[in-house]
């Protein structure tokens, strides 16, 4: 149901069912929150599930409570006695929580990983990270990961995720162990193939609607799937071994 309700859907940013969602969304602000002025701070300026849904029963209720405020205003430094915002407020606090996120480009490194004549995976990720399947990189032999770049990781169940691509990587694995190759990669022609289809297909996801995430690289364009889940579960259901260099 999550997944034919709405994990699909997020692949199109003019469905039907994300604009319904998008639609409760809004109704549920503008039935929670009484007062105009705390409605208008809390309403997103881009469409629902432009950024990973945050399910929650009583945020609207709590930041409504007397000793709740929200405050919208930028940082402008943080002081021994609080923080202080850019219209020059000092706000008085006890408990500082620094919630900035990680580097998710990052993936395995900073271990260094050196593939085929001596290339490192910092070279060939330069201007940002890439494989095949989210799992296989060209000239980097009997590399896989799991959850790499270009995984579903937009409202999707990562076991999940983890669980189909392990089974695939298996399959793979068995080849290299009934010694019908020492080793092998996605090809360059497979892997320049992928990303571009991942590309052309990312500019019509919901992430690619207007907002700023993590799920976004340099240059603006959603990493994550851009295609369905069912997709991506018939894609790791047997691996199409003409993509891939086999020595």
């Amino acid at each position: 149901m999550f997944t034919d309700g709405f994990a699909n859907h997020l692949s199109d940013l003019n469905s039907p069912q994300l604009q319904a969602i998008h639609d409760a969304c809004v109704a549920n602000l503008e039935n929670s929150v009484k007062d105009p002025e705390l409605r208008e701070k809390l309403r997103p300026s881009y469409r629902a599930a432009c950024k990973r849904l945050i399910m929650s029963e009583d945020f609207y209720d709590a930041i409504q409570r007397p000793n709740a405020k929200l405050v919208t205003e930028g940082i402008e430094r943080v002081e021994p006695a609080g923080v202080r915002t850019r219209d020059g407020q000092l706000h008085e606090i006890d408990v500082l929580v620094l919630a900035t996120g990680f580097r998710v480009d990052r993936f395995m490194r900073p271990m260094a990983i050196v593939g085929r004549n001596g290339t490192t995976l910092d070279e060939v990720w330069r201007d940002g990270p890439y494989a095949y399947m989210a799992m296989s990189i060209p000239d980097f032999p009997n590399l896989f990961m799991l959850n790499g770049p270009n995984s579903p990781v937009g409202n999707f169940s990562l076991i999940e995720v983890a669980e189909l691509q392990f089974s695939y990587v298996l399959q793979l694995v068995e080849h290299v162990r009934a010694a019908s190759c020492g080793e092998l990669s996605v090809s360059h022609a497979a892997m320049q193939r992928f990303d571009a289809d991942r590309r052309e297909a990312a500019k019509k996801t919901i992430w690619n609607s207007g907002c700023r995430s993590w799920y976004l690289d340099a240059g603006g364009l959603p990493t994550a799937w851009p295609w369905t889940f069912d997709r991506f579960r018939e894609e790791m259901s047997k691996p199409r071994l003409s993509d891939f260099e086999m020595r």
